[in-house]
């Protein structure tokens, strides 16, 4: 009975070792390639965050309600829509005033604007009254979405293509796709170009009747890349 037993499981085990062996030897080969592709665009939609401090002048405390208004009527005179100013948070912080404490207030704001130019403007003009604490939030585009399928239709097309001409070079060709991962890249800091004085280049201090130049400000533009790899059957 135990040789019985025994006799069984070494047939069984024979089997299964055959059917490994056979598996591995039918086994589909594969070839894995990565697919790239890029584009560079011009920013449309900058995000500008604007800070405005509760103030001490002199001996009168400027509110911030009373800095807002000044600044829309600004925005609003130099072409700039309210709509795209949004109130970001407000908070407060505490400030040494002639040796006291006190609270003074805080609020941040969020303006869209979709060029280096208005970027420009609004840096002139609000400060000019005496609005200074502005910074480019984020910046993005406006057909990013519509960027990113394309550039990866390209990525994976660009993969089948490296697979194709590999595989023909030894006389064999690309079958399905077995794995598909890819892999999105955004920049979206632009470096903005401005004099670091602001937007004005000032050569006055040199003669003081030479007008100030204003310089012009440009974005670089954002790169939108994808990365695609792929595993291939191979026929």
């Amino acid at each position: 009975m135990k040789q019985s037993i025994f006799i069984l499981l070494f047939i069984f085990l024979a089997e299964y070792s055959q059917s490994q062996v056979n598996g591995a030897l039918h086994e589909k080969s594969y070839i894995e390639v990565d697919g790239s592709a890029d584009t560079l665009v011009v920013p449309d939609m900058i995000y500008l965050k604007i800070e405005i401090d509760e103030r001490i002048d002199g001996k009168s405390k400027i509110a911030i309600e009373d800095q807002e208004e000044e600044m829309k009527k600004t925005l609003i005179a130099n072409g700039i829509n309210l709509e795209d100013l949004s109130l970001s948070d407000a908070n407060t912080d505490i400030v040494q005033v002639k040796w006291k404490k006190q609270i003074l207030s805080k609020s941040n704001y969020l303006l869209k604007v979709s060029s280096a130019k208005e970027v420009a403007l609004v840096f002139e003009k609000l400060n000019e009254i005496k609005i200074n604490d502005i910074y480019i939030e984020k910046v993005s585009h406006t057909k990013y979405d519509a960027i990113v399928k394309d550039i990866e239709i390209k990525a994976i097309k660009n993969a089948k293509h490296r697979a194709d001409y590999l595989l023909h070079a030894i006389g064999e060709t690309t079958g399905k796709s077995l794995i598909v991962r890819h892999n999105n890249n955004i920049y979206p800091y632009p470096m903005l170009m401005m004099n670091k004085r602001g937007i004005y280049d000032d050569k006055s201090s040199e003669n003081s009747e030479m007008k100030p130049e204003r310089i012009e400000i440009q974005f670089s533009k954002i790169k939108i890349a994808s990365n695609i790899y792929v595993k291939f059957e191979v026929k």
